[in-house]
């Protein structure tokens, strides 16, 4: 009987870290202010405020964890609106694997007004002799409740 248990217990843990996984911790004016899960492939999630909170936001930054970002890669934070090319791109910041600055006056303004903003991670191998591919992972949206 405990045998069972205990390779019920052992796949049950298995199972669940086959996903790749992604928690991305947001912090608005330096306080962690949510945090939010997604699968790697998943192509949508995030997480969603009153508007009142974006109003007297003055700092928007993000801390990136899990098996889908981590590895010896070069990673930047594409900021995407409503067109396909970036409104805003922010490097990996140094000396903190993972965190990323995305304050910036349009990234802000947009928030303002109720639109939302969508993030996505684009990983480029820090091997420069590597023959891997550059990989761009959605990483979530952040938008605005009603």
């Amino acid at each position: 009987m405990k045998r069972n248990f205990f390779f019920l217990l052992f796949l049950t843990l298995f199972s669940g870290s086959v996903y790749a996984q992604c928690t991305v911790d947001v912090f608005i004016n330096g306080i962690k202010s949510g945090q939010y899960k997604l699968n790697d492939g998943q192509q949508d999630g995030g997480i969603s405020y009153k508007k009142s909170v974006y109003k007297g936001m003055d700092k928007l930054s993000i801390q990136l964890s899990g098996k889908s970002v981590d590895g010896p890669y070069f990673r930047k934070v594409e900021v995407m609106g409503d067109d396909e090319k970036p409104m805003f791109i922010a490097s990996e910041t140094i000396g903190a694997a993972g965190q990323f600055i995305l304050t910036d006056k349009a990234v802000l303004k947009r928030l303002a007004k109720g639109k939302p903003i969508k993030l996505i991670v684009e990983k480029t191998p820090s091997n420069t002799k590597s023959m891997e591919a550059i990989r761009k992972i959605y990483i979530g949206t952040i938008s605005t409740s009603k």
